[in-house]
This record gives C-alpha cells, structure tokens and sequence, in this order.
C-alpha cells in the first residue's frame, strides 16, 4: 500500500525550508520518494498507519503559525504512475508502490 502526500506552505526563505523539514519529519520512519518538490510517495502497510501518518501531519500544520495546506490521498494498493521524471525516479516511485 502507498499514500501520496503534497503540501503548500506559506512561508518563505528559511522559514518555508524550516517547516518543510518539520513536515518531512512526519514522514520519518516511512519509506518514500520525493518526485517533486513536496511530493511524496509514501509506503504504508495498513490504513491505520495511513491515518497515523495524517495525524502526524495534521500536528505539524496545528503547530505553526503559517498556513500549511495539505492533501493526502486513500491508501492504494498497486497501480501505475506516469510522467516526464529522472529515470532513477521512477525505480525509487515503483519500490513504494509495489506489493
């Protein structure tokens, strides 16, 4: 199973950077991939890790001043990304997303 999770900040400069790593933090201890600036491919093994990994970053985004927005989606099983990425990307995606 994997999540896909992205988010916006409203900082800027050493600040946006500063809660950029207390985001990231959330995802400590998961495996990921980072295909985009804040895009995440993050592999979970159930969906109460799922809510635990959204829980986490709900903390975060309650703990600051900023606004920081984020959209996680439903854990999935399998499927298929596509794009225009680095090819070493796409081995690093495929780990996280195949069962």
């Amino acid at each position: 199973m994997h999540v896909t999770v992205s988010w916006d900040i409203s900082a800027t400069g050493p600040r946006w950077t500063e809660i950029n790593e207390l985001m990231k933090g959330a995802l400590e201890g998961y495996s990921w991939a980072r295909p985009l600036k804040s895009l995440y491919i993050v592999k979970v093994d159930s969906v109460e890790e799922r809510n635990a990994l959204k829980e986490a970053l709900v903390n975060v985004a309650k703990s600051i001043d900023e606004k920081v927005y984020f959209l996680m989606t439903p854990a999935m099983d399998g499927g298929t990304y596509t794009g225009w990425l680095p090819k070493n990307l796409w081995e690093k995606i495929n780990q996280r997303t195949k069962s």
